[in-house]
């Protein structure tokens, strides 16, 4: 019974639920302007983050360096906008993320670059065309931060929606092997 588990399937479905929360965020569907709530929201992103990054190391075991990696890239990211968020709640002073949107420029140029290390080593297009999604997510994101941001927020909130509609698809079809995963 040492058969190692490769998390890959926990692990999209945790990108497809974090994906639609930051697909809802942008759209403003739950928005009340209270600094509070967005402070929780930090802290929510924050242990997503957390989980991911104990699926980063179980693709290490299973000997999947290549999701070993992202997962790892993608719960430093969750970090980095989870603490970001609480800090801007909590009015703590100057906060890196948001003084900078080149920081949200830079996430999404590595999830550019996983996607075309996805593509070369032969991993799934739909993972591909995920992380080119959630790169889309992070470039707006960085759009969105200042003065007139409601255009550029609600594009986020589109790639949100459908990069997690793309990793809870994946997920499913790997889990169940029903769905073909390209």
């Amino acid at each position: 019974m040492s058969q190692k588990v490769d998390p890959t399937v926990a692990g999209l479905f945790l990108v497809g639920f974090i994906t639609l929360f930051f697909g809802l965020l942008g759209m403003q569907i739950f928005q009340t302007g209270d600094m509070s709530l967005l402070g929780v929201a930090g802290k929510f992103i924050c242990v997503i983050g957390a989980i991911i990054i104990m699926f980063a190391y179980m693709a290490g075991k299973a000997g999947n360096a290549y999701a070993t990696a992202l997962f790892a890239f993608v719960a430093v990211s969750l970090f980095g906008v989870g603490f970001g968020l609480s800090v801007e709640a909590a009015g703590d002073g100057w906060n890196v993320l948001y003084a900078f949107p080149i920081v949200f420029y830079a996430i999404a140029i590595f999830y550019v670059v996983f996607a075309f290390v996805g593509f070369a080593i032969g991993a799934p297009k739909l993972m591909g065309l995920l992380l080119l999604f959630v790169a889309g997510l992070y470039f707006f994101v960085g759009l969105a931060i200042g003065p007139g941001d409601a255009p550029y927020s609600f594009m986020f909130g589109c790639f949100g929606l459908l990069s997690s509609i793309v990793a809870t698809y994946m997920a499913i079809g790997l889990g169940t092997q029903r769905l073909p995963v390209f």
